[in-house]
């Protein structure tokens, strides 16, 4: 059995999930290893009851669909990071709920990479825009991987700035790699999967419901080693990453607004709690992180712009754009 067989495997049995799957892999070494192992060694693992060890004992009955699986992902030219692997983001290697497999399309490599997550409302101000692009502007010497939703807002300006600064950029996706949603942001998925890449632990064509963007929000949060929440309401996507970076024990960084900006509600309300702290000025992060300057840092700006020329066909495999988009 292959690694990414077993991963799907674990993936598919029920009464499994995030958190024993895990346990399961480190215990195990790797995916492919457990199910060499019978009953008796699965129960040895912390977490791992009767019922999970009898639901590992018919693994066999998964199979063809895990074999169906396999096949989308050759026919989608879709790539794989494994829990454990030297490849696997470090950072999320240690949240406890990290899926032991990664989906992505583009060019990754996340070793001892800075990785910071930007975050905000899909119906962002002009000045929450122009605080985005100033933050990245000033992190781009020191060569961060900038991590983000692909989303309307605070999300798609923080990649396409991301990529305008010469930066490597990584979505983190609420679906299969088979669509972009929203479909207006295909051209910059594309760009992404020249200069960072495309991610989730969603299968391709699995349902695309409002439930997945807190999974997808975990991850984004998992990922970083710092989240920057820049405008967000008290209620909504955002403020459910901040809460899982929170949880993670991550750097937690909140632009504030004004008491009467609805929209930077949410940040001063993590503000006000303690939960992040207030950034009023790049430069608060970059002390705050130590960081010192990339020695490889140059300023690409100009030399970048003409080579993106928006293309037709998709990189890696084609996408469906939706049409309908019936989620906010």
């Amino acid at each position: 059995m292959t690694r990414l067989e077993a991963s799907l495997m674990l993936n598919a049995i029920p009464n499994i999930g995030f958190f024993r799957s895990a346990k399961i892999v480190s215990h195990f070494v790797n995916a492919e290893t457990v199910f060499e192992n019978s009953v008796k060694e699965w129960s040895q693992v912390e977490g791992l009851g009767e019922g999970s060890c009898f639901a590992l004992k018919q693994w066999k009955r998964y199979q063809s669909s895990v074999d169906k699986q396999i096949q989308m992902f050759d026919t989608l030219h879709i790539k794989t990071l494994f829990y454990g692997d030297s490849t696997y983001p470090k950072p999320l290697s240690f949240c406890p709920d990290a899926p032991i497999v990664l989906f992505y399309k583009g060019n990754l490599d996340f070793n001892q990479r800075k990785l910071i997550s930007i975050v905000g409302t899909r119906t962002n101000t002009q000045h929450g825009k122009a605080f985005c692009e100033k933050l990245i502007e000033a992190l781009a010497p020191y060569q961060p991987i900038i991590c983000s939703g692909l989303a309307k807002g605070i999300h798609i300006i923080a990649h396409r700035k991301a990529l305008e600064q010469g930066l490597e950029s990584v979505a983190f996706l609420a679906y299969g790699l088979e669509r972009i949603y929203p479909p207006q942001h295909m051209e910059t998925a594309q760009r992404l999967c020249k200069k960072g890449g495309l991610l989730t632990d969603f299968l391709p064509y699995a349902p695309f419901r409002r439930e997945n963007f807190p999974q997808r929000n975990r991850l984004i949060a998992g990922m970083a080693h710092a989240t920057i929440v820049v405008e967000s309401p008290i209620s909504g996507g955002s403020m459910n990453t901040a809460t899982f970076s929170h949880h993670y024990g991550r750097e937690l960084f909140a632009v504030p607004g004004r008491p009467t900006d609805l929209k930077s509600g949410g940040c001063n309300q993590l503000i006000f709690l303690q939960k992040a702290q207030l950034l009023s000025d790049p430069k608060e992060l970059i002390n705050a992180l130590g960081w010192k300057k990339s020695p490889q840092y140059k300023s690409t700006q100009k030399k970048i712009i003409p080579a993106f020329i928006p293309r037709r066909s998709a990189i890696e495999g084609n996408f469906t754009q939706e049409k309908k988009v019936p989620l906010g």
